[in-house]
């Protein structure tokens, strides 16, 4: 059975994208770097569009 390659902890990660993917390996669903990122910036649009703030801690480099 061939897996997706679980994302690595890397230096610019910031605290979402490793704590999207924290959950996604414990629930047991390991994802590559790019859908941790798609994932954690789905939830900081979705933060910022109820709350009108950006997330605490934010992306080291936005886009």
């Amino acid at each position: 059975m061939s897996a997706a390659q679980p994302a690595t902890s890397s230096s610019n990660e910031d605290a979402l994208d490793k704590a999207v993917d924290q959950g996604l390996n414990k629930a047991g669903h390991g994802q590559n770097r790019n859908t941790v990122e798609k994932i954690s910036d789905g939830i900081r649009s979705g933060f910022k569009k109820l709350t009108g703030k950006d997330v605490p801690g934010g992306d080291k480099n936005p886009s």
